[in-house]
């Protein structure tokens, strides 16, 4: 489905919710502030839309404990004013007991603000993790979102070591952005801890259309394999660039929603993706719940892009079955401090958080890559455990 479309039916939906929703006594009020439409809704309207599929099929089930959910959704185009707007309607006029976020960066501080100011509990789900989720996290702020720019270039180092010779030379490739950027910086540091050589960390600014210069960049220093963590469009571009130039050493890449779709068109047997999410080519009894909810749906979405929020509704549902009978913010803050989501085989794991800990106490990490001799996608290594401290 075409993201004008996601951000449409989405719309339609925040329309009829756009009026106060005080919680009755069967139901619990969340608001999801989402980037549905503007230039990051490429990346963020699926994940919402998997997020409202599975809140939708959770309330046509009876919801959870008697109880429904009642989603108020706003749109706030990536942009942090609109975010502080959404934020401040969620607490003022939808008595929210929960708000949820699924857009870019910017639009953290201001939800973060208003929400730990009334003292109402932040779900990121589809968003990237914020450090203040990480150990030793603040109050209030939690994240399911499977990807981590640090945690995935530890996993994708630690592959790395086990594929490649000891005194490689490795690149790396990032986007000007605060998280790519730190994610790679902390990816060479380990390399070079490693006894590993660096080729440097090429970095793209926003917008950029050819990243022919940075490839050539990293094949002047010989690198021999390249990591990547970026927007999906910005990994799989810097190694088209390094392809054009004859270079055929391995590229490690995070596993992002586009992965395996693209990977599945471009079949390259050294292009590797690490990530904690699941591919759905496996077809286990997981990837087929999901792949049939969006079928049954009616949805033209493609259910890899839908993943992420497709988690945070389950997380959203572990947390009311644990929830008594006080719903209130503060109660469902105390559970979503303390708790272990089962996320039903669509992770090498549960999410557990505790007061210390908002991220999750363990992440898992898969390996994918294209395989020539099966004319298929497969899993280059299984599940590994990896501790968050």
């Amino acid at each position: 489905m075409k993201m004008k479309q996601i951000a449409k039916n989405l719309a339609v939906a925040a329309t009829f919710a756009a009026g106060p929703a005080l919680a009755a006594d069967d139901e619990v009020v969340i608001g999801m502030s989402a980037a549905l439409s503007g230039g990051a809704a490429g990346t963020y309207a699926a994940p919402a839309e998997g997020l409202k599929l599975y809140i939708d099929r959770l309330n046509d089930a009876g919801g959870v404990n008697g109880r429904t959910v009642s989603l108020v959704i706003y749109d706030d185009q990536g942009d942090a004013s609109r975010a502080a707007s959404n934020a401040k309607r969620f607490l003022t006029q939808d008595d929210v007991q929960m708000i949820i976020s699924v857009s870019t960066s910017a639009t953290f501080a201001p939800i973060i603000s208003q929400a730990t100011r009334r003292e109402v509990p932040v779900l990121f789900a589809g968003s990237v993790c914020p450090a203040e989720t990480m150990p030793p996290a603040k109050p209030l702020l939690y994240c399911s979102t499977g990807f981590s720019a640090v945690h995935d270039s530890i996993a994708m180092v630690d592959y790395l070591r086990e594929r490649e010779s000891g005194d490689i030379t490795i690149g790396f490739s990032a986007m000007g952005i605060p998280i790519s950027r730190a994610g790679m910086e902390e990816a060479e540091r380990m390399v070079l801890e490693a006894g590993m050589k660096s080729a440097g960390v090429e970095i793209a600014p926003p917008g950029t259309a050819d990243y022919t210069s940075f490839a050539t960049k990293l094949t002047q220093n010989e690198a021999e394999a390249v990591l990547s963590w970026a927007p999906w469009s910005v990994q799989i571009r810097f190694v088209d660039a390094l392809r054009k130039q004859g270079w055929e050493g391995n590229a490690y890449v995070g596993h992002l929603a586009e992965a395996e779709l693209e990977m599945l068109k471009i079949k390259d047997p050294g292009l590797i993706a690490v990530g904690s999410n699941v591919m759905l080519f496996e077809n286990s009894e997981a990837t087929r719940t999901l792949v049939d909810a969006v079928t049954e749906a009616g949805s033209s979405l493609n259910p890899e892009a839908i993943l992420d929020g497709w988690v945070g509704g389950i997380v959203v549902e572990g947390v009311l079955e644990e929830l008594g009978e006080d719903t209130s913010a503060e109660a469902i803050n105390a559970v979503m401090s303390n708790i272990e989501i089962d996320t039903k085989g669509l992770r090498g794991g549960p999410i557990k958080w505790t007061d210390n800990n908002h991220f999750r106490e363990t992440i898992y990490y898969r390996a994918y890559r294209w395989s020539d001799e099966k004319g298929a996608m497969e899993i280059a290594r299984d599940w590994k455990a990896y501790e968050v401290e």
